[in-house]
């Protein structure tokens, strides 16, 4: 089936006449890529080559895979009634194929006398100049930059593109040249215009003093490329900055919060220290809390401040073990509560604060329900997704897990911690509670 639609294809190349139907058919021909076509293709060129559009056939030329390929390119190069448009195709050929033998440059530079002599368009040097640079000999061609980037001829496109290249042969002895001979220069406003645009882009010294001369010394034209090209150089860097400082503020956009935690906990330990019927610290020191500043941005981030603070909260005085409760006490108080996990750090905040009278309920504030959460989110067993999807409902927190929010969820969790932690300290200040045990 392939050969019948390759041949059929060849077919019409060779009926056909008219310029569209050509084109469509050389873009099918380019998407089957078939060595095929190679002479074809050719052929057909030949009878098309001092048509407006003989350049289709060379760009499709260009696409086939042949080692063939180079050698009717140079035919083409060296055929006397070649366009000089279809030579800079020939050229585009060698690029491709990285070729650089003497035939091939002997083409290339041709093609850049008749560009000069002819005026060409920029389209042709953006294919001499980096093939002749590839080559080695962009050194050799300097005169001709320079020629081209000083005749006004040209459009204004064609001498920037010719000055940039120029420049970039040697750039601190071409600017040291401009800089010397600015006063000469200045007196070409269109001149010293194209200089400006190529070097409001460059950094460097010698760049930064003829940017200097020109704002000092150059034309109204010269002086706003270098003005623009200051200010948009001054806005980039502010924008740059404020992603900097924003993407440092979503990073650790926590921090605010995790300081209120902090001092929530030292406010706590405060109150709990001088009550009666506490008398000691509840919260260890911890620095595992402010590993939480960092912000979840993914799911395994999340997964880890998960068992972080999971870690934090769990870690409470031992202290807080001395409720002399018994197991049929504590089962009346937790009786969903199985009898090996009376000793689990929560249980026994609860077991403590409950056996010295302070109003509080089993899930103590929500820290219970918290620690869950932060169970399952930090499991990687895929039994606990139900019971995480429960728990998360219950928080209302399950569509900003279900859109993969994990800021967003990190951040709640610790508001939900904190929240709790506020009822806390109310509960252990508790005005009425001393008042009722007076």
């Amino acid at each position: 089936m392939t050969i019948e639609y390759n041949s059929k294809l060849i077919a019409e190349l060779y009926s056909t006449t008219k310029e569209k139907k050509l084109k469509e058919l050389l873009n099918e021909i380019k998407e089957i890529n078939g060595p095929i076509f190679l002479y074809p293709v050719y052929e057909i060129y030949k009878r098309n080559k001092n048509k407006s559009y003989s350049h289709y056939f060379l760009s499709t030329l260009n696409e086939l895979n042949s080692s063939e390929i180079v050698s009717i390119a140079i035919e083409i190069g060296e055929c006397p009634e070649t366009s000089n448009t279809d030579r800079v195709y020939a050229v585009e050929i060698f690029k491709k194929r990285k070729y650089y033998e003497k035939p091939a440059i002997d083409i290339a530079l041709a093609s850049l006398s008749w560009f000069i002599e002819e005026v060409g368009n920029v389209y042709n040097l953006h294919t001499l100049i980096p093939y002749l640079k590839d080559a080695d000999l962009i050194g050799y061609v300097e005169n001709d930059l320079r020629l081209i980037y000083l005749d006004d001829r040209f459009d204004t496109d064609v001498r920037k593109y010719a000055f940039g290249k120029w420049l970039e042969i040697n750039p601190k002895k071409q600017l040291q040249t401009i800089i010397e001979n600015f006063d000469e220069i200045h007196k070409d406003e269109e001149y010293e215009y194209i200089i400006a645009m190529v070097i409001s882009a460059w950094k460097g010294t010698k760049i930064e003093e003829l940017k200097k001369l020109i704002l000092e010394k150059g034309g109204v034209k010269a002086k706003h490329i270098i003005e623009r090209a200051k200010k948009k150089k001054e806005e980039k860097q502010k924008k740059a900055e404020s992603v900097k400082q924003q993407a440092v503020q979503e990073k650790y956009s926590n921090a605010d919060l995790v300081e209120e935690i902090s001092g929530l906990r030292e406010k706590i330990n405060d109150a709990a220290k001088s009550h009666k019927h506490i008398g000691f610290s509840i919260f260890p020191q911890n620095e595992a809390l402010f590993s939480q500043i960092k912000t979840a941005n993914d799911r395994a981030t999340l997964m880890m401040a998960c068992v972080n603070l999971r870690g934090v909260i769990q870690n409470l005085s031992k202290d807080i073990g001395n409720h002399r409760l018994d197991n049929e006490a504590i089962k009346k108080l937790l009786p969903d509560t199985a009898e090996h996990d009376f000793n689990k750090s929560i249980n026994k905040l609860f077991l403590f604060l409950h056996s010295k009278q302070f109003k509080i309920d089993a899930d103590l504030f929500g820290l219970r329900k918290l620690n869950q959460i932060l169970s399952f989110l930090g499991a990687h067993s895929k039994s606990e997704k139900p019971k995480l999807a429960e728990e998360l409902k219950n928080a209302k927190l399950y569509e900003v897990y279900e859109n993969e929010e994990w800021t967003v969820l990190h951040q709640n969790l610790l508001t939900k911690y904190r929240d709790s932690l506020n009822a806390l300290l109310k509960a252990i200040k508790n005005a009425d509670w001393q008042k009722k045990q007076m």
